[in-house]
């Protein structure tokens, strides 16, 4: 029942998560992101055209409250990877952790990046780059290192995780959704937004759901540290 509990309010916050996303970047114009980490000003500018105010500040809300119920997950995962190594489990949770507030902060600032944007005031929109472009790109980093050793534990073939479950790990569909980016017609350029700026918190919905299936169906093991 505790592994349910965690596992519910991590999807639903990963979810959450991805309405998030929707809200403060998402538009039907064209944007030049090629993957989920395609994040700098250039690549994301082409949402804001004409998006309406509201949306990027109620995703901004949204973002900053559930976000954080990422770590529940973070913590079940932790906890499959756990029987490959110990050490490197707690190295994945302890970054896992680290990377959390770090990605909170950046979508919880997406609501002035919209209204910088929006402003086209060339001086004020490079300020902002000067300060969110590390920011942004420190989290893509982070989170390309995270999900490279979750992949690296799951193909050892010691963790909970069948090695299957690869394909449906974070780097995993961060692969295959550039793939279906760059091969989709441009009539289709919703749907390739979609899959770019959700490309962060949808594989970790997915994550989430396929651990908790994979830990509710084992008889007995520790959830410790």
């Amino acid at each position: 029942m505790t592994i349910l509990v965690l596992g519910v309010l991590a999807t639903f916050g990963a979810l959450m998560g991805v309405l998030a996303d929707i809200l403060s970047v998402w538009s039907s114009h064209a944007g030049q992101m090629a993957t989920a980490f395609s994040v700098s000003l250039e690549d994301i500018a082409g949402f804001y055209v004409d998006k309406p105010r509201w949306t990027y500040v109620a995703g901004n809300y949204i973002g900053l409250y559930f976000i954080p119920l990422h770590v529940l997950g973070f913590f079940l995962v932790f906890q499959a990877l756990k029987p490959a190594s110990l050490f490197w489990s707690r190295v994945f949770l302890a970054l896992a952790l680290y990377l959390t507030p770090i990605g909170v902060g950046m979508h919880g600032s997406l609501a002035f990046v919209g209204d910088i944007l929006r402003s086209e005031d060339a001086e004020l929109i490079q300020g902002m780059r000067d300060y969110w472009q590390p920011w942004a790109y420190s989290l893509v980093i982070g989170y390309a290192v995270v999900s490279v050793l979750i992949l690296g534990m799951i193909l050892s073939g010691k963790s909970f995780y069948p090695r299957w479950t690869a394909l449906v790990s974070p780097i995993g569909l961060v692969f295959f959704s550039a793939i279906a980016i760059a091969i989709l017609p441009e009539n289709l350029n919703g749907l390739k937004a979609f899959l770019a700026i959700t490309g962060l918190n949808l594989p970790l919905a997915v994550l989430f759901l396929v651990t908790t299936w994979i830990l509710v169906k084992r008889d007995e093991f520790s959830l410790s540290l």
